[in-house]
């Protein structure tokens, strides 16, 4: 694919993306590709080199901010109301507008157990390790326990303390996992508003 038909395919891909970062994409890809071409690359290597269209309009996607993307679908839908939908409006407020304020209402709580989730696993997985400690510590300077009960508390202290480790590295995971699932919301909801001009 030479220059210009990956430009205007590009170009054609970011239909529904704000005005200004089509041109901001476009300009920042024609000059990568003459950058490629100055250092020795033939115009089809030089567009091979960028990679693929889905991955560049992914990434664009994710840099893009939400509320620029609604006033653009808001701006591309804008036309001026008849009466008789202003009145349709109007008369049915007090049905879609609660069921609205409700949505937003679900979905705000949706993430705050996600979150709480979030903090419960690492109380967990926090609390764990300190026990091992705490029992190490018993082991080692309690007064008036036996050697062996002081091995005893110590060696447990000791398997505690390990399953800690392997109980933080787990929340970790899990926040990681928590972390990806918010990102792909986000761009599930984004490409609410970008899709059917997309390709």
């Amino acid at each position: 694919m030479n220059k210009q038909a990956f430009l205007e395919e590009l170009k054609g891909r970011l239909g529904n993306f704000p005005a200004e970062t089509v041109q901001k994409t476009y300009e920042y890809y024609a000059e990568l590709i003459d950058d490629a071409m100055e250092e020795g690359l033939s115009e089809q290597e030089a567009v091979a080199r960028l990679g693929s269209l889905d991955d560049i309009v992914a990434s664009v996607l994710e840099t893009t901010p939400l509320p620029r993307l609604i006033e653009t679908r808001v701006k591309e839908k804008r036309r001026r109301m008849s009466a008789w939908e202003v009145v349709l409006l109007v008369l049915g407020a007090p049905v879609w507008l609660p069921l609205l304020l409700a949505l937003g209402a679900v979905a705000l709580s949706l993430v705050a157990c996600l979150v709480a989730v979030d903090i419960s696993i690492w109380a967990a997985a926090l609390a764990v390790p300190l026990c091992g400690v705490l029992f190490m510590g018993a082991g080692l300077f309690a007064a008036g326990l036996e050697l062996g009960l002081r091995a005893v508390y110590f060696g447990g202290g000791l398997a505690v303390l390990g399953l800690g480790v392997g109980a933080v590295l787990l929340a970790v995971l899990l926040s990681q996992g928590f972390v990806k699932l918010c990102r792909w919301i986000g761009r599930s909801i984004k490409n609410l508003f970008v899709k059917k001009g997309g390709k």
